[in-house]
């Protein structure tokens, strides 16, 4: 009895493995065409403009700086923007990837997506500095970690 728990769980790791051996190429596609996506944001802002930059810092200062102070923010009114936001882009993710013609739409998404992610991990370092790197990574990165992996999945499938 004690053999069919690992065989279970050798099993399920065979056929993770036999799948990600599989869509490799796609893998590798997706992966290259969100870097490039992020470094176009990082260009986007190194190469923004005194104003824009301006801008960008105040913003950012001011979100900040609610935080410190305490300022009530509607975490239900937040919660349900970003849940239509993301319903709506795998919605549009399923329904564009579901043909053939759709599978460039599908990059565009996918480069719009690492395009935002580099946009927003630039600004927050050209605002906050590196010395707040922790709130950069904890908010920036795991959050982002969960679109990036249902992209692939449903890229994939």
């Amino acid at each position: 009895m004690r053999n069919t728990g690992r065989r279970k769980n050798s099993k399920i790791k065979n056929i993770i493995l036999t799948y990600i051996k599989n869509n490799l190429k796609e893998y590798t596609i997706i992966t290259i065409i969100f870097l490039i996506g992020l470094i176009f944001g990082i260009i986007f802002i190194n190469n923004a403009g005194k104003t824009q930059i301006d801008e960008i810092t105040s913003y950012i200062n001011n979100f900040v700086d609610s935080l410190k102070n305490n300022i009530e923010i509607d975490k239900a009114g937040l919660l349900k923007d970003t849940l239509i936001s993301n319903f709506l882009l795998a919605l549009s993710l399923w329904f564009v990837g579901s043909t053939v013609i759709g599978i460039p739409i599908v990059y565009g998404i996918i480069a719009y997506r690492g395009f935002c992610l580099g946009y927003t991990i630039s600004s927050s370092i050209a605002t906050l500095g590196t010395r707040k790197w922790n709130l950069i990574y904890t908010n920036i990165f795991i959050t982002s970690k969960y679109i990036f992996y249902s992209m692939y999945i449903r890229f994939s499938c």
